[in-house]
């Protein structure tokens, strides 16, 4: 779910893009670090408007899960996925489409298996030690888990599982605004719009219903006519888009439909404007080497986060007052979890990641053309 921006190394690459990347999958870790310590949160606090909350310290827990939405971050991911994703599927070319949908669907599942698996398998050795509160895994879970047929000990995969599931519904948008242009692609829109409350437009697949209206909605951002609207607008104005994207739900439910679709619609207008916009004090602290650095292994911290909380827990949740102080502890749990992480991703995205990305586009050109093209030893893009 974790995709750089195309062109890897090269003047046209969104680099901003990778920033915005890596900073949401840090706002995951300290989003699960929190909620972890008091599950009441979620129905007290998390999904309320901030005027239903009845304390200072629930106002002041709000607002950091306002800042650090986890839930916010993965719609970001998917916007992003449809963006890129659809911005590979131009490079490709005119060909058949049966070959490039062919090419596509199997880099992207040769991308996106090897990272999970390599995660699953480290999960399963740790929980064999007996760590309190983690059950002790079986090499069926890992089967089910790393395979993406059910999420059965790692769960924000799930939302791995949403990318693959994605893939058929991305390339049914891009060959109808291929054939029909744009308005075929506003057309999608508005069916996945209301595919959120019609589960059944999209076959009832785990959580698409939610999440389709994102990959479409980034599909629409990469669309090269928006470029002289986005590049009229001020550098600043993307600080004005964070903002939105940050506190859209903060006074409105969680549970409401009015603030899904505003959070897509926040989360679009953000990276049209990196993608596409004047570069302003935004871009450049994306494009800072300590948050692009995070972006280029993001795809690995936000999987191998979840076992190295999995142990810190084992040894927090003993604590008495960790309920009480589910904020401050959460903070702290997510400060060592992400400087554990963090070496433990760049191994993954360097020896893992990486001959993935190479794999995939080898297999993807085999396909499109009956040969593997050559001069792919750079760094490769994640996407």
């Amino acid at each position: 779910m974790l995709h750089p921006s195309p062109d890897p190394g090269g003047p046209g690459r969104a680099r901003a893009l990778d920033g915005l990347r890596g900073v949401a999958a840090a706002a995951v870790i300290v989003y699960h670090s929190i909620l972890h310590n008091d599950p009441s949160l979620v129905p007290g606090v998390l999904i309320q408007p901030m005027q239903a909350v009845s304390t200072l310290r629930e106002a002041v827990t709000k607002l950091f899960l306002v800042v650090f939405d986890g839930q916010a971050a993965v719609f970001v991911f998917f916007v992003l996925s449809g963006c890129v994703l659809r911005m590979a599927l131009e490079r490709q070319g005119n060909g058949p489409a049966v070959r490039l949908c062919a090419a596509f669907a199997l880099a992207r599942a040769v991308r996106l298996y090897p990272p999970v698996i390599a995660c699953m398998i480290l999960f399963y050795a740790e929980s064999q030690f007996g760590i309190p509160g983690l059950i002790r895994f079986t090499p069926w879970h890992v089967l089910q888990n790393g395979s993406l047929w059910a999420i059965t000990m790692h769960g924000p995969s799930n939302t791995i599982q949403t990318e693959v599931l994605a893939v058929p519904f991305i390339l049914a948008a891009w060959l109808l605004r291929r054939r029909f242009g744009l308005p075929a692609l506003g057309l999608c829109l508005v069916y996945a719009v209301l595919a959120i409350e019609a589960p059944g437009m999209v076959l009832h697949l785990p959580d698409m219903h939610a999440y389709l209206i994102a990959f479409i909605a980034g599909m629409i951002v990469a669309e090269p006519g928006l470029r002289p609207a986005l590049e009229a607008a001020p550098g600043g104005a993307w600080w004005a888009a964070l903002a939105g994207l940050v506190f859209c739900r903060t006074f409105v439910s969680h549970l409401a439909l009015s603030s899904l679709v505003a959070l897509v619609l926040a989360a679009a207008l953000l990276v049209a404007g990196l993608l596409h916009g004047q570069r302003g004090s935004l871009h450049r602290f994306l494009q800072r080497p300590v948050i692009q650095a995070l972006g280029r292994v993001s795809f690995s911290l936000y999987l191998l986060a979840v076992p190295v909380q999995y142990a810190l827990w084992g040894w927090t949740d003993g604590q008495p007052w960790i309920a009480r102080h589910a904020l401050e502890a959460g903070l702290a749990v997510a400060l060592v979890a992400f400087a554990i992480t963090y070496p433990l991703a760049w191994v993954s995205e360097r020896w893992v990641e990486r001959p993935a990305v190479i794999a995939g586009r080898r297999l993807g050109d085999l396909i499109r053309t009956g040969r593997p093209k050559e001069g792919l030893r750079r760094r490769p893009s994640a996407a």
